[in-house]
Protein backbone atom coordinates (compact mmCIF):
# COMPACT_ATOMS: atom_id res chain seq x y z
CA UNK A 1 0.00 0.00 0.00
CA UNK A 2 1.48 3.33 -1.03
CA UNK A 3 1.83 6.36 1.20
CA UNK A 4 -0.79 8.23 -0.82
CA UNK A 5 -3.31 5.43 -0.33
CA UNK A 6 -2.65 5.33 3.39
CA UNK A 7 -3.01 9.09 3.74
CA UNK A 8 -6.22 9.10 1.70
CA UNK A 9 -7.54 6.22 3.80
CA UNK A 10 -6.78 8.17 6.97
CA UNK A 11 -8.48 11.22 5.50
CA UNK A 12 -11.58 9.12 4.80
CA UNK A 13 -11.53 7.80 8.36
CA UNK A 14 -11.19 11.36 9.67
CA UNK A 15 -14.26 12.39 7.68
CA UNK A 16 -16.19 9.41 9.04
CA UNK A 17 -15.11 10.22 12.60
CA UNK A 18 -16.27 13.80 12.12
CA UNK A 19 -19.57 12.44 10.79
CA UNK A 20 -20.09 10.70 14.13
CA UNK A 21 -19.71 14.00 15.98
CA UNK A 22 -22.45 15.72 13.94
CA UNK A 23 -25.47 13.82 15.31
CA UNK A 24 -24.08 14.02 18.84
CA UNK A 25 -23.91 17.80 18.55
CA UNK A 26 -27.42 17.90 17.07
CA UNK A 27 -28.75 15.79 19.95
CA UNK A 28 -27.02 18.07 22.43
CA UNK A 29 -28.70 21.10 20.86
CA UNK A 30 -32.09 19.34 20.91
CA UNK A 31 -31.56 18.57 24.60
CA UNK A 32 -30.77 22.22 25.28
CA UNK A 33 -33.90 23.25 23.38
CA UNK A 34 -35.99 20.88 25.49
CA UNK A 35 -34.44 22.06 28.76
CA UNK A 36 -33.99 25.79 28.14
CA UNK A 37 -36.28 26.60 25.24
CA UNK A 38 -35.74 26.98 21.52
CA UNK A 39 -33.57 29.78 20.19
CA UNK A 40 -32.22 30.52 16.73
CA UNK A 41 -28.62 29.48 17.53
CA UNK A 42 -29.81 26.16 18.95
CA UNK A 43 -31.97 25.47 15.90
CA UNK A 44 -29.04 26.32 13.65
CA UNK A 45 -26.90 23.99 15.77
CA UNK A 46 -29.28 21.12 15.02
CA UNK A 47 -29.18 21.89 11.29
CA UNK A 48 -25.39 22.20 11.41
CA UNK A 49 -25.02 18.85 13.15
CA UNK A 50 -27.26 17.05 10.67
CA UNK A 51 -25.52 18.71 7.71
CA UNK A 52 -22.13 17.79 9.12
CA UNK A 53 -23.26 14.18 9.44
CA UNK A 54 -24.52 13.95 5.86
CA UNK A 55 -21.64 15.82 4.23
CA UNK A 56 -18.76 14.23 6.11
CA UNK A 57 -20.37 10.79 6.07
CA UNK A 58 -20.79 10.71 2.31
CA UNK A 59 -17.39 12.29 1.70
CA UNK A 60 -15.65 9.81 3.99
CA UNK A 61 -17.48 6.89 2.42
CA UNK A 62 -16.57 8.02 -1.09
CA UNK A 63 -12.91 8.64 -0.22
CA UNK A 64 -12.59 5.20 1.39
CA UNK A 65 -14.24 3.53 -1.62
CA UNK A 66 -11.99 5.47 -4.02
CA UNK A 67 -8.88 4.32 -2.16
CA UNK A 68 -10.11 0.72 -2.31
CA UNK A 69 -10.77 1.06 -6.06
CA UNK A 70 -14.45 0.27 -5.73
CA UNK A 71 -15.94 3.47 -7.13
CA UNK A 72 -18.17 3.04 -10.16
CA UNK A 73 -16.46 4.87 -13.04
CA UNK A 74 -18.31 7.74 -14.62
CA UNK A 75 -18.31 7.01 -18.34
CA UNK A 76 -20.23 8.15 -21.37
CA UNK A 77 -23.52 6.26 -21.58
CA UNK A 78 -23.72 4.44 -24.90
CA UNK A 79 -26.98 2.63 -24.29
CA UNK A 80 -29.68 2.37 -26.95
CA UNK A 81 -32.12 4.36 -24.84
CA UNK A 82 -30.15 7.58 -25.31
CA UNK A 83 -29.76 7.36 -29.12
CA UNK A 84 -32.86 9.32 -30.01
CA UNK A 85 -35.16 6.36 -30.47
CA UNK A 86 -32.94 4.29 -32.74
CA UNK A 87 -33.16 0.62 -32.03
CA UNK A 88 -36.70 0.83 -30.61
CA UNK A 89 -38.51 -1.84 -28.67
Amino acid sequence: MSLTSRLAGLLGLAFLALAVVGPLYALWMVGEMVLYGPTAPRAMGVLFGVGLFVTCGLTGYFVRKAVAGQVVPVDFDRSVVHRGGQGGM
